[in-house]
């Protein structure tokens, strides 16, 4: 330990320390902030380019940005391989709407909404460099359906049980925060679905008439708690999920009570020691 007989002697070498230590730190958060803004800059290239390679029917540029186990759904919930995305070259909605783009890590989430048309495309950056690995459409009703529910519901799938098991410690880790989320859902509690969504969350559903964020969602479940009309969970019947690191994606085969199945892709971030739910995206099957 340092020592010194004044005070001025003191602030004189916490000035000596504290000087190089301030600017250590100021450029290591400055080089972070570029590397993020490089990392945009180059996935708003890739997103761009892989947009107007699949307009124009280039097969050998669209693959260059596609990753091995790349899906499409449309906005009909047809589903496509990276194969048959190729043989086929089906049309990109929304393709002149200026992408919004959030970054997790090497994982980016991409949305170009327009009107009742919603597009997301999920970006995983690989060695050599920003690759699709999900697309996919919801094209919202112009009128909101009216929510299905009981007075009295128990959920056992997927609140207590799922009919498949997660691979990694992230996916399982995953899978406990979204049960935690469908189990206070089914309860109407909403002090218990907080802390496991993220703030910029949204769902998109194809049977409402506009993506729901985080608030949202509290008033739907604060609405439930003092009608008693709760919300009957959907079941899912299959999923496959991807562990990006500090991100984990499933997109999922359910079915509301009642209705038609559905695709409903999900993703996490793990932030603050728990995994919170970043997006749902539904787009019902026709």
């Amino acid at each position: 330990m340092i020592t010194s007989s004044t005070g001025y002697h003191n602030r004189k070498i916490c000035t000596n320390v504290g000087a190089p230590t301030f600017l250590a730190v100021a450029l290591l958060l400055f080089g972070a902030a570029q590397l993020r803004a490089d990392d945009s800059s180059s996935l708003l290239q890739a997103d761009k380019a892989f947009v107007q390679a699949l307009l124009q029917k280039d097969a050998a540029a669209t693959a260059t940005y596609l990753s091995p186990d790349f899906t499409w759904i449309d906005s009909v919930g047809n589903r496509l391989t990276h194969a048959s995305t190729l043989q086929t070259f089906p049309a990109v909605a929304n393709p002149d709407v200026e992408a919004q783009i959030r970054t997790y890590g090497n994982a980016a989430v991409v949305w170009a909404n327009r009107g009742k048309m919603n597009v997301l495309r999920v970006w995983v950056k690989q060695p050599g460099g920003w690759r699709l690995t999900h697309y996919q459409e919801v094209k919202q009703v112009e009128k909101s359906e009216p929510p299905a529910g009981k007075t009295s519901v128990e959920c056992m799938n997927p609140c207590k049980t799922i009919p498949f098991e997660p691979q990694t410690a992230n996916e399982k880790a995953a899978i406990a925060s979204w049960q935690g989320v469908m189990k206070a859902m089914a309860e109407s509690d909403a002090e218990a679905y907080s802390p496991l969504i993220a703030d910029e969350f949204t769902a998109t559903d194809t049977f409402h008439d506009r993506p729901y964020t985080k608030a949202d969602r509290l008033a739907q479940i604060d609405k439930q708690k003092t009608t008693g009309r709760r919300a009957a969970p959907q079941e899912i019947r299959d999923a496959e999920m991807f562990d990006f690191g500090e991100t984990v994606m499933m997109i999922a085969h359910e079915q509301r009570p009642g209705a038609k199945f559905y695709f409903n892709t999900r993703m996490w971030v793990q932030r603050d020691g728990r995994w919170q739910m970043l997006f749902s995206f539904n787009t019902q099957i026709e």
